[in-house]
């Protein structure tokens, strides 16, 4: 049995091989890291009770690392120049979250995003037909796991597909200093891309004002709560950040964890080409197993007890996800893939509750017509030689940096 003594999130180490962290994680309900001074939950029904109670765990402000990882002077004099970031989704709580998730939530419900199905599918098997032709190997990451997610997102946000590689940028500028591993000179890099991202953004949403279009852009714009008030600059600013951070990163390395997965067990991609309706069951399995978010944190409200550990108020509390997502407790052969498991849906990949991410639908459905292009379109995926499956340093976080595989066309 692994021991939590001694080990820290702010290993370099556990952040790129978590898995016996997490096994020692799930053998006690909850760890204070004595390091990073923030609890750790990694137990699934323990989680599922924390997601729950938002009155005794709050959202407000939680997720800031500033205080873990101080930016460098020259980055706050940057950020100083930007629009405030303001709670909208992932770091508030009711009423103003539910006024925000209302507003905001049509285009992302089942039946707007049908309509997108099929552009899903053509960037998909796209991004596919710009590697095919080339000997038989590929770089996943860069060449099909990146594009797609930032193709989607520039759709729907109306913006020119041209600008694929900046959405990128201001992406990774958003979620690299989350992981608290980078350097003060990266945290420069970061605070400069945030304010090129806002500055672009606002000049994006005053033109839809004056001539609105069918995008999210513009949703934005006119959204309207119950008492005829429309968001604010910053609250939207925060909101397309959010977005453009959920609408990309996060699937982007779902679904390079997910190419991994089908190269080294090949009857994956078989089961998917005989049957693709198992695509979307892979798709869970995927996110159960990877995680693309590790965790995410919670700011206790009022001294309470979790597992019958003291929790005082003002503490924080990382909720473990990809912990849970394997625990045996409510997984049988929780390390294994299984395309029929019938409660494999229940994950927290995407939180659970008032919180959970309102991008589900979509990133669960460019996973699935991912992995289904992929399965037409390919005979045979495997790992090219050389691969060392290195993820980017992050607590928060995990992706793979490059995934190499030679394959045969179908």
């Amino acid at each position: 049995m692994w021991q939590l003594q001694g080990l820290s999130l702010a290993d370099a180490d556990v952040q790129q091989c978590p898995d016996a962290y997490h096994e020692a994680l799930r053998e006690r309900p909850v760890h204070f890291d004595e390091r990073l001074g923030f609890f750790v939950c990694g137990r699934y029904a323990l989680m599922r009770e924390v997601l729950r109670d938002t009155e005794t765990f709050s959202s407000i402000d939680s997720q800031s690392v500033d205080g873990l990882r101080p930016p460098p002077p020259e980055a706050i004099e940057i950020r100083k120049t930007c629009h405030p970031v303001v709670n909208t989704l992932v770091t508030n709580d009711p009423p103003s979250h539910t006024r925000i998730r209302k507003m905001v939530d049509a285009p992302f419900r089942a039946r707007s995003l049908d309509k997108l199905k099929s552009r899903i599918e053509d960037i998909a098997h796209g991004a596919i037909d710009e590697f095919i032709g080339e000997e038989g190997a590929c770089e996943m990451v860069s060449r099909f796991a990146v594009p797609i997610p930032v193709r989607v997102i520039a759709d729907m946000l109306g913006l020119d597909p041209a600008l694929a590689p900046r959405i990128k940028a201001w992406s990774d500028a958003s979620v690299d200093p989350l992981g608290m591993m980078v350097s003060d000179q990266r945290l420069i890099e970061c605070a400069k891309l945030i304010k090129e991202f806002q500055d672009f953004i606002v000049e994006a949403l005053e033109a839809r004002r004056a001539q609105p279009q069918d995008d999210l852009l513009t949703h934005l714009v006119q959204a309207r709560d119950a008492q005829g008030e429309g968001f604010t600059m910053a609250e939207m600013l925060s909101l397309t950040q959010q977005l453009l951070v959920a609408g990309n990163e996060t699937t982007t390395n779902g679904i390079a964890a997910g190419v991994r997965l089908l190269a080294e067990q090949p009857a994956l991609l078989r089961a998917i080409r005989r049957q693709p309706s198992l695509a979307l069951s892979f798709v869970n399995e995927v996110l159960r197993l990877e995680s693309p978010v590790q965790g995410l944190f919670r700011v206790v409200r009022k001294d309470t007890e979790l597992g019958g550990v003291h929790l005082p108020e003002g503490a924080r509390i990382m909720l473990r996800f990809a912990a849970a997502n394997r625990d045996g407790r409510k997984y049988a052969n929780p390390e294994r893939i299984d395309l029929h498991r019938a409660n494999a849906g229940t994950h927290v990949a995407f939180g659970a509750g008032i919180h959970h991410c309102i991008g589900a639908g979509l990133a669960r459905m460019e996973m699935r017509e991912a992995f289904t292009a992929l399965a037409q379109r390919l005979r045979r995926l495997e790992l090219a030689p050389g691969n060392d499956f290195v993820h980017h340093p992050s607590m928060i976080l995990r992706g793979l940096q490059a995934l190499r595989v030679t394959f045969e066309r179908a």
